[in-house]
């Protein structure tokens, strides 16, 4: 379960990052990727450090 969260926070930073270097990043979804890394990142911490 852990590896699966981790890929999919990996996904959303990679796709974050490239939306903020566009020309005319979407702010809207720029919020919604940021909050969705920050959830994942919380579900992580339930995990002990590997």
């Amino acid at each position: 379960m852990f590896n699966i969260i981790r890929q999919e926070q990996r996904e959303i930073e990679d796709e974050l990052e490239k939306e903020e270097h566009r020309p005319a990043p979407d702010i809207g979804r720029l919020a919604a990727l940021r909050q969705q890394a920050t959830n994942l990142r919380r579900e992580l911490e339930h995990f002990p450090e590997s």
